[in-house]
């Protein structure tokens, strides 16, 4: 299995209002240390920004999430992540058939590419504790009607690599 981590919209210009928070750490921790177990794997890391509202230094990675020169930087403009991308035939070239999905928002974002990962025939399932959400309703929701996996498959998987 081939696994791509979707890293959707962590961006300054949308979690600035959450800096400092413990739901800022804790999120981005754990989108850390789950992408730096997949790098070390050798899996693709997408690091996928909206520049739809702009594409200024606000619109880049805060300083807290972990990026790596081998990932991958991807550009959208609409939700769905797939929608006027590559991002379907850059997975394919790498033979990836699972994505795991994390970022903001729950009700936005990260559930359009989920969506938009499935329509193309891609498996997946959202990275526990690695989403924001505009609101806590909209994190339930996703994750009660959408497939989990948590960091410690994720490392439990790959800690023979």
């Amino acid at each position: 299995m081939n696994i791509a981590l979707l890293i959707i919209d962590v961006q300054k210009a949308f979690l600035e209002d959450r800096k400092n928070t413990k739901e800022y750490n804790d999120t981005l921790a754990y989108i850390n240390a789950t992408s730096t177990v997949l790098r070390k794997a050798g899996m693709p890391v997408f690091i996928i920004r909206d520049v739809s509202e702009g594409n200024d230094e606000s619109f880049n990675a805060p300083d807290e999430l972990k990026v790596s020169d081998k990932d991958i930087d991807l550009i959208k403009h609409y939700s769905n992540s797939f929608w006027k991308t590559d991002l379907e035939n850059q997975l394919k070239e790498r033979n990836v058939d699972f994505v795991v999905v994390c970022g903001t928002a729950a009700e936005h974002c990260v559930l359009s590419t989920y969506n938009g990962a499935r329509e193309r025939g891609f498996r997946g399932a959202i990275l526990q504790n690695g989403v924001f959400a505009d609101s806590p309703n909209g994190l339930l929701d996703l994750f009660y009607n959408r497939p989990l996996i948590s960091y410690s498959v994720i490392s439990y998987m790959f800690e023979k690599v």
